[in-house]
């Protein structure tokens, strides 16, 4: 007979190991904590307690709860396994308390893109921001039609466009609104401020915002974030939708990360069709978006940094499979790495034709 291992819960051996768990949960079973391996302070490390299992998505650790416990200790897992046996049996592990949000259920994607259209065309674009959508390529017109907007930051702007926008729209259940402790309409924003961000589908029906943020090129936060109301108690969280551009005619796509590099890109290339995962391992909704466009090739046009960064090597490893599985060819792109983006590299490409 074969023999069973004990299990331990992994939120509890984490706890015991000092592990620092995001204060609000969105449930008991996946939680987020810091990564101990990778110095990690954004809660990049998921902990399932139903699996018991850990992953971080930033240094890509992972492993079981014995695991867990003999890396951090220093101890093979026989050791780790026979220590959180011994302590199971003595005292229960102290875990924090964990706080769940509920949530709200997404709405329908028709509704949704009549709210953020709305709310996008009660906004203003800062000159800030619309020099810097010049510098990277973008005409006057371009900008319009992407509907690029300031987040609003002005408190007495914001409450008058939340007061009209809820009085077009229900905003239950789009992400990005939620209702305060009064019962008041609020938006998720940053205080540094930033650009919205329209995601839209092939038929150009806004799915979600992303927020491109206002950083200063020295900070470790990222740039690009979801509007959302993930965080806040009957708020919706928004999901990792694809964003296409361009000829949606065609049968061969571009691939890259981020909205706002497609759409540049898409423009500086002639209009070629472009789809944009918001992150390298945000891939989940990509077999759909090329099902639906009916792709033949997909050309791999992620930032030049993936010849470095090992972490991103193995995710599109894993991402030219998946392309593969849904019947695409997948090629991928390089250029000269100076310039970053597959963007930064059309923009080079019309200034040098220009001259």
């Amino acid at each position: 007979m074969a023999f069973v291992y004990e299990k331990f819960d992994i939120a509890e051996v984490a706890a015991a190991c000092g592990i620092q768990f995001y204060p609000q949960q969105k449930n008991p079973v996946e939680i987020r904590a810091n990564c101990p391996f990778c110095g990690d302070t954004k809660y990049h490390l998921g902990l399932n307690r139903e699996l018991e299992r850990f992953h971080c998505f930033r240094c890509k650790e992972h492993g079981n709860s014995v695991s867990l416990y003999a890396k951090l200790h220093g101890i093979s897992n026989k050791d780790a396994y026979h220590a959180l046996q011994d302590g199971a049996g003595e005292r229960e592990f102290a875990m924090p308390e964990i706080k769940t949000v509920s949530q709200t259920p997404l709405r329908p994607l028709a509704e949704r893109h009549d709210v953020y259209y709305d709310f996008l065309q009660m906004l203003k674009l800062q000159p800030v921001h619309r020099e810097k959508l010049a510098e990277r390529g973008l005409h006057f017109s371009e900008i319009h039609r992407f509907l690029y907007k300031s987040v609003p930051l002005d408190r007495v702007f914001r409450r008058e466009v939340l007061e009209k926008l809820s009085a077009m729209h229900d905003l239950t259940g789009i992400p990005g609104f939620y209702r305060d402790s009064h019962g008041d309409w609020q938006m998720y924003l940053k205080s540094c401020g930033g650009i919205f961000v329209p995601v839209c589908n092939k038929d150009g029906y806004i799915q979600g915002l992303q927020m491109r943020l206002d950083l200063s090129e020295e900070s470790k936060e990222k740039k690009f974030r979801w509007f959302s109301g993930k965080h806040f108690e009957g708020g919706t969280a928004a999901k990792s939708w694809i964003h296409v551009v361009g000829d949606i005619i065609s049968d061969e796509a571009i691939l890259t990360e981020g909205a706002m590099k497609a759409d540049i890109a898409s423009v500086l290339s002639g209009g070629r069709l472009f789809i944009a995962v918001p992150g390298v391992n945000a891939v989940s909704f990509l077999p759909e978006a090329l099902e639906e466009l009916k792709i033949r090739k997909v050309y791999e046009a992620f930032d030049m940094d993936k010849c470095y960064k090992p972490e991103v090597k193995d995710a599109l490893l894993a991402l030219r499979s998946l392309i593969k599985s849904c019947g695409a060819e997948c090629r991928a792109c390089s250029w000269n790495p100076y310039y970053k983006g597959i963007d930064d590299y059309c923009y080079a490409k019309m200034q040098q034709t220009a001259a």
